[in-house]
C-alpha cells in the first residue's frame, strides 16, 4: 500500500493507518513499544498553514514522544524518518513546510541527517541506540 503526501485531517489519517501497518503498529524510534501517538517533526505553531503533510509525521509510543523525541534535534528526526519511512521522505518537501520559499535551504542538510546515520544505528535496523 501506499500513500500519496496530502496535507489536513484526511491526508494525517491516511498516513496514520498506513504506518500503523507498515510498522505493525510499534513506535518508528524504539521499534518495541506500540504505537499511539502521531509527531509532527516540524511544530504547528512553526508552519500553521502546511505542517499536515506526510513528510512531517512520525508515528511514536507515548514514551517515545514525551522522552526521547524533545532531545532530538530536526536532523535526527529526519534520519528516523529516512530510514523508517522513505517512501515519504523528502527533505525539501519539509523545509518547505516552515519555509515556503527556501530562503533558508541549508537549515538542515542531507549531510547532518547522514551524520546521524553514521554515528548511530539507524541505518542497520538496530533500535539499540534510539
Amino acid at each position: 500500500m501506499s500513500v500519496q503526501p496530502r496535507t489536513g485531517q484526511e491526508g494525517r489519517a491516511l498516513w496514520r493507518d498506513y504506518i500503523l501497518e507498515r510498522h505493525q503498529g510499534r513506535c518508528q524510534l524504539c521499534r518495541t513499544a506500540a504505537a499511539s501517538e502521531v509527531h509532527e517533526i516540524e511544530r504547528r505553531s512553526h508552519a500553521a498553514k502546511t505542517w499536515a503533510n506526510v513528510v512531517n509525521y512520525l508515528h511514536l509510543c507515548q514514551d517515545c514522544h514525551h522522552q526521547v523525541i524533545p532531545i532530538m534535534d530536526h536532523a535526527e528526526q529526519l534520519a528516523v524518518k529516512l530510514v523508517t519511512d522513505p517512501e515519504h521522505f523528502a527533505l525539501v518537501e519539509w523545509l518547505k513546510l516552515r519555509d515556503p520559499g527556501l530562503r533558508a535551504p541549508e537549515r538542515v542538510t542531507m549531510a547532518d541527517i547522514a551524520n546521524y546515520l553514521e554515528v548511530t544505528d539507524y541505518g542497520k535496523g538496530n533500535s539499540a541506540t534510539w
